[in-house]
């Protein structure tokens, strides 16, 4: 609270929780707290014009670019609940001495369990043969191995693969440690993770074209940004084994989809999982849909009740510091 009796304006915007007993809890007495649905930048501006911070959930419709930071002229801190921050314009809002920080720890076990449950359903094939013994009945299906090799490809053995892993951050590191009691062998890339990290996962560290040329499975674990998109384009697709597998769960853009899409027709690209997407939500005439060797969910690894609570907790954290005069504990944009 200022010298005057006023109080700093912070306004939810597009929050992914339905309720916000926990912020109006952690900040009433520190703050004025208000919530918005902004479906427009009009929307945004009128909601959020005279905030001097903001708590974003998706805003990948309405991206904080240089242009509408420059407008929110009282804004202080933007705090995301969420790990991307690949909607706000870094630069800009470093040079307008406005903090952006996010909820980096929050869903690292989810995202990393449903990376495992997406792997493990595309080499087995389970959603394929689930759909489609409902579809043709058991003896349709199951009298002939040669059947499901023909219509799925063969089955292999998960210790007999080499699974590669693009990044090796938190999340890269927690699927290493799932995969291991498995017994394959694991290939990592990441050129900002020290060796000891890899050393002590026992994962081979390896530039990205010997990962790509080499990996069995491929599971994307980066965050999304100029470097990292499209990192998977068509060039890259030839670089791989025939008949590789593909599991996203990072950044739909990291993979450049219609490259995907054609390498999957081609057969160069076995089977894909995906949770993410280029285009969210996912447009209903996206071939993807359509695509029988494909695996989708909606964006939704980093879910869990758990996850839900810690990502609250890390995004009021970045706030409340701020409102005492102290760092937010996860800042992406100051040192």
């Amino acid at each position: 609270m200022r010298s005057d009796g006023s109080k700093p304006k912070v306004v939810i915007v597009n929050s992914p929780h339905p309720d916000w007993d926990y912020e109006r809890r952690e900040l009433s007495e520190l703050a004025e707290l208000r919530v918005a649905r902004c479906l427009s930048y009009e929307e945004l501006l009128s909601e959020a014009g005279d905030a001097e911070i903001i708590m974003v959930g998706d805003i990948a419709h309405i991206p904080l670019t240089g242009e509408i930071l420059k407008k929110l002229a009282k804004l202080k801190l933007i705090s995301v609940y969420g790990v991307g921050v690949d909607a706000i314009d870094l630069k800009t809002a470093a040079e307008l001495g406005i903090i952006v920080a996010n909820a980096p720890e929050y869903g690292v076990e989810d995202v990393a369990d449903h990376t495992l449950a997406l792997l493990l359903s595309l080499l087995r094939r389970v959603p394929m043969l689930d759909r489609e013994l409902r579809r043709v009945g058991w003896r349709d299906l199951r009298s002939d191995i040669e059947v499901i090799r023909k219509r799925f490809g063969a089955l292999r053995r998960i210790s007999s693969l080499t699974i590669g892993l693009i990044g090796f951050g938190r999340i890269g590191r927690t699927v290493a440690r799932r995969l291991r009691p498995f017994g394959c062998s694991i290939l990592g890339y990441d050129p900002y993770v020290p060796d000891e990290m890899f050393k002590e996962l026992s994962v081979e560290r390896v530039d990205l074209q010997e990962l790509l040329s080499r990996s069995d499975v491929i599971s994307i674990h980066v965050i999304l940004t100029e470097e990292t998109y499209h990192l998977l384009d068509e060039k890259a697709f030839k670089l791989m084994k025939d008949g590789v597998l593909i599991v996203n769960t990072s950044r739909g853009a990291v993979i450049d989809e219609r490259a995907l899409i054609n390498a999957l027709r081609s057969g160069k690209v076995l089977g894909a999982a995906l949770d993410v997407f280029e285009k969210e939500p996912l447009p209903a005439d996206s071939p993807l849909l359509k695509m029988q060797n494909v695996i989708l969910t909606p964006h939704i690894g980093w879910y869990s009740e758990e996850a839900m609570a810690e990502q609250k907790r890390e995004t009021v954290l970045n706030v409340k510091a701020f409102l005492l005069g102290e760092k937010p504990p996860y800042a992406v944009n100051v040192s």
